[in-house]
């Protein structure tokens, strides 16, 4: 009996001894996970295992060809880059580099940097937290993600005061309000998702340029269904009393032209940011020069024209005075007309 005991006793212990040597290693279980992760890249509580894993294995993981080759080209696309596109396609060559090597701190601090750059500051906090696990101690990736923190609360601040729609004044005495600067490039673009601006390299701010009379009819309507509030063009009679602000000047503002607008002789041949000359009385911008200003109106009742007011960049003072009426027909585009928006109040 106590010879057979013994024999179930180390009968035991070699099945224990046989398990044991065919248990994974660390190493066997790290690949396993990088395996799985191929199929749900997007499972960042995977991610993590992983770089916990990878950090307990002596030597650490060698970093693959592959993940070596796709930071190469993420570098590439990131330092050549100039549009938000451009960023995307680097996030895209880090991101590949995450998932051949998901322990690669330096890869995710790349993937966030680029995915930052590309404007999606949600996905580049989570990258920069996943680099901050791989790489812990470093303050690069700690100052990244205060300043990719920040560039977010900042966007959804702006976000948010662009469903507002465009900055308005309430014009005394009257039942409108007026935008307080021209439509601008950004404000176009987030609407209609382009820029027609010939002067495009001036900046978000400035004035869009090149548009119909129809084509600013089609932003107002997007424009109405993005914020719930009914935009339109301002009347020329509204126009002009807002023009004045109060007073019977010159130009709208006053009655030194260089003080109120950009136009032919202080331009340079170009549009400028809104909001750098002296207001009107009424604390609205640009109303005289800059670009002239599409009307709700027709010009007559004999013909299909519309009017425009208040002259542009390219315009001698005559042109710019708060009096003056231009007209074209509502099809015509030119890279010295833009508009502003006018509503109805309650």
């Amino acid at each position: 009996m106590k010879s057979t005991m013994n024999f179930l006793v180390l009968m035991f212990g070699v099945l224990l001894l046989a398990n044991v040597a065919h248990a994974e290693t660390p190493s066997e279980q790290l690949q396993q996970m990088v395996g799985q992760l191929q199929k749900s890249p997007n499972d960042n509580a995977l991610r993590e295992k992983i770089i916990a894993l990878a950090a307990t294995l002596k030597p650490a993981p060698v970093i693959p060809d592959e993940a070596e080759r796709r930071m190469a080209r993420g570098a590439a696309a990131f330092k050549g880059a100039k549009s938000v596109a451009d960023y995307k396609e680097a996030a895209r060559e880090f991101e590949q580099a995450t998932l051949t090597a998901p322990w690669y701190g330096d890869a995710y601090f790349n993937l966030g940097f680029a995915q930052d750059k590309a404007e999606n500051h949600e996905a580049a906090l989570r990258s920069l937290k996943l680099a901050q696990l791989a790489l812990p101690g470093s303050k690069d990736i700690k100052a990244l993600i205060y300043e990719v923190e920040y560039r977010r609360d900042k966007a959804q601040v702006i976000k948010e005061e662009e469903a507002k729609g465009p900055a308005m004044v309430r014009i005394p005495g009257r039942n409108y309000e007026m935008g307080k600067y021209e439509v601008t490039q950004k404000e176009w673009r987030e609407v209609m998702g382009s820029n027609p601006s010939k002067f495009s390299n001036c900046g978000d701010t400035c004035p869009v340029e090149q548009v119909s009379w129809n084509d600013a009819q089609e932003f107002i309507q997007k424009l109405n269904q993005k914020t719930g509030k009914q935009y339109r063009l301002p009347t020329e009679a509204e126009w002009e009393y807002a023009c004045y602000g109060g007073s019977q000047s010159e130009y709208c503002g006053g009655n030194d032209v260089g003080s109120v607008a950009w136009y032919e002789s202080n331009s340079g041949g170009t549009t400028h940011p809104a909001g750098q000359k002296q207001a009107n009385g009424y604390g609205l911008y640009d109303m005289s020069g800059n670009v002239w200003e599409w009307m709700e109106n027709k010009y007559d009742n004999e013909h299909d024209w519309r009017v425009l007011r208040g002259g542009s960049w390219n315009d001698v003072p005559v042109y710019t005075r708060s009096a003056f009426r231009n007209f074209i027909t509502p099809a015509d585009r030119y890279y010295s007309f833009g508009f502003r928006v006018a509503r109805t109040l309650p």
